[in-house]
């Protein structure tokens, strides 16, 4: 079976991404509502509308979370690679934005990183609507990342074998060079590079016989 590895990777980190429920409170959708109602102004409620969708498309994504990825390792198992790997991006989304909130939070305690109280409140805002009490959410969305890093496409498996056949090649060739000068022999009067066989030396006339 093709992706063997990454398939094995993608379903582990689905089922932890599951365990852990790696997809925020409800309250973070609140929290994008008031923010998009408050800041917005009336006259441009075309776009608060179209920032609404989105908040639903990020639910959907949220609430596919391990699960997408799980039935996207089952499409890749059936070689349904683009479709495979795009429903494992959907359901990473929400588990990488919290390992990225996450990681700037942390950043953010450093004395003198970020020093604005409003960034700041944001920040903790943010990290309260995940849960960060185990580490299973970041194994299991580490895990699904490196899993669909390293399955390929076959087309991608043909090319990366044909860069490594060529750098043995190369090297073998190298090897070869390195081997062939090993098996000659240096003019002790004038130093030109000669056959093992030479009876002479064909640069400066120097005898060899003897050597």
């Amino acid at each position: 079976m093709r992706n063997k590895t990454g398939i094995v990777l993608l379903v582990i980190g689905g089922i932890l991404m599951i365990v852990s429920s790696v997809m925020g409170s409800i309250g973070i959708y609140e929290f994008l509502r008031d923010y998009i109602s408050n800041q917005i102004p009336s006259d441009l409620n075309w776009v608060k509308n179209i920032l609404n969708v989105l908040v639903e498309i990020l639910r959907w994504i949220a609430n596919t979370g391990g699960g997408a990825v799980i039935v996207g390792a089952i499409l890749i198992m059936f070689e349904q690679y683009r479709f495979g790997k795009w429903l494992i991006g959907i359901g990473l989304t929400f588990g990488s934005l919290a390992l990225i909130i996450w990681g700037v939070s942390e950043i953010a305690k450093i004395p003198g990183i970020i020093t604005d109280p409003v960034i700041l409140g944001y920040l903790g805002r943010l990290k309260g609507f995940f849960t960060y009490n185990t580490g299973l959410q970041f194994i299991g969305v580490t895990t699904a990342i490196i899993g669909r890093i390293i399955t390929k496409k076959p087309e991608e498996e043909k090319e990366e074998k044909e860069e490594q056949a060529e750098l043995s090649q190369e090297t073998e060739t190298s090897e070869s060079i390195g081997q062939r000068n090993s098996e000659n022999i240096f003019c002790p009067n004038c130093g030109s590079q000669l056959p093992l066989n030479a009876i002479y030396c064909n640069e400066c006339g120097n005898s060899l016989e003897n050597r």
